[in-house]
């Protein structure tokens, strides 16, 4: 099929649908023209979409591949980016397809498998893969000339590390790997991964309109009409677009604690209040982590997906802009002083 016209009708037909009704017709004997067709497919697929939803481990997994799909759409480094286990294969060995592959900007192309890990115990967290499905996974890289990736979702603490698999094969060919030696390992600066680092606090003030009634009660209860809300690295006032979005992203879902609101007076009279955010232990080096890019982005995605520990929604907002402007940030010049870090992991044993 070619073509813009044709190519804008394909969106609206039910391709997917259409391959799921053929593939329950071919599998129970039915012809496509039955006129039952519909309503027992439509009873099988009410079975198993309840299963479907009532399994907590494909909710979780299936949610963290598309955050994972999100946080690399938002981070923005790549060439392309494609679902990789969808379609039919065909080889001549036992393969599974990954999840994902990724051409990243110098050309490489990675193939990614996404798993969700979350242990009880905090300070061990840790994943295994049986030697079976981790040699299916290569056999298909293998196959196509692409290194296999693992990109693990630590969803306890909130983190993503990609890593190779190789240094973790365990004797029998299977994988162990913790949570400790994944962000030792993590390559995941190859696909724009950075910790962001600025001065504290970060201040959000929320005025008062001063042509409104506007008090504060003895008890510390304030009543007023927002009349602005602005954005402030300590006492600096940030006014720039880019500066105030990074801000508030920073503000809202990145590491550091905010705490308010506190009372702004000006000369005697209620202005307003202010929420200041900085770090629980200020360093003295001038300046303070304040989270990765992937953590920050993964923050704002669950406040879409995720009710108490509850899965609403498999998909959220992706946020491409969020991180684009660190590639030409001005670091000497700007309001919204900025340090970034990219991690590397150590250079393999020649």
């Amino acid at each position: 099929m070619s073509g813009g016209a044709e190519s804008e009708g394909r969106k609206t037909k039910a391709f997917d649908l259409l391959a799921s009704v053929a593939a329950f017709a071919r599998e129970n004997g039915i012809a496509l023209n039955d006129p039952s067709l519909v309503a027992r497919f439509i009873t099988d697929a009410e079975r198993r979409l309840k299963a479907a939803l009532s399994d907590p481990t494909l909710i979780h997994g299936s949610r963290t591949e598309r955050l994972f799909e999100a946080t690399l759409l938002s981070l923005g480094k790549f060439r392309l980016l494609k679902t990789e286990d969808v379609g039919r294969v065909h080889a001549a060995d036992i393969c599974r397809a990954p999840d994902f592959r990724v051409v990243l900007e110098d050309g490489e192309q990675w193939l990614v498998e996404v798993e969700n890990v979350r242990c009880k115990e905090p300070f061990k967290q840790e994943t295994r893969m049986s030697a079976a499905y981790l040699a299916s996974l290569q056999s298909y890289a293998d196959t196509v000339g692409a290194p296999l990736k693992l990109a693990i979702f630590w969803s306890l603490w909130n983190i993503w590390t990609v890593v190779s698999p190789d240094q973790f094969r365990r004797p029998r060919g299977g994988l162990r790997i913790t949570m400790q030696e994944a962000v030792v390992a993590n390559e995941s600066g190859r696909l724009g991964e950075v910790t962001i680092m600025t001065r504290s606090p970060l201040r959000l003030v929320l005025g008062a309109a001063v042509d409104m009634p506007r008090s504060l009660s003895p008890e510390g209860t304030a009543r007023f009409i927002i009349g602005c809300a602005k954005l402030f690295s300590g006492d600096i006032e940030l006014t720039d677009v880019r500066e105030r979005k990074l801000a508030e992203v920073l503000f809202l879902y990145g590491e550091w604690q905010a705490d308010g609101p506190f009372a702004v007076m000006d000369d005697g009279q209620f202005a307003g209040v202010e929420f200041v955010a900085k770090p629980e232990e200020p360093s003295d080096q001038g300046f303070d982590g304040i989270g990765s890019a992937s953590r920050i982005f993964s923050r704002f995605y669950a406040a879409q997906t995720i009710e108490g520990d509850q899965v609403i929604q498999l998909h959220g907002k992706t946020a491409p802009e969020w991180f684009a402007p660190l590639a030409n940030w001005d670091f000497k010049n700007s309001k919204l002083p900025l340090w970034l870090f990219r991690m590397q992991p150590p250079a393999a044993d020649p």
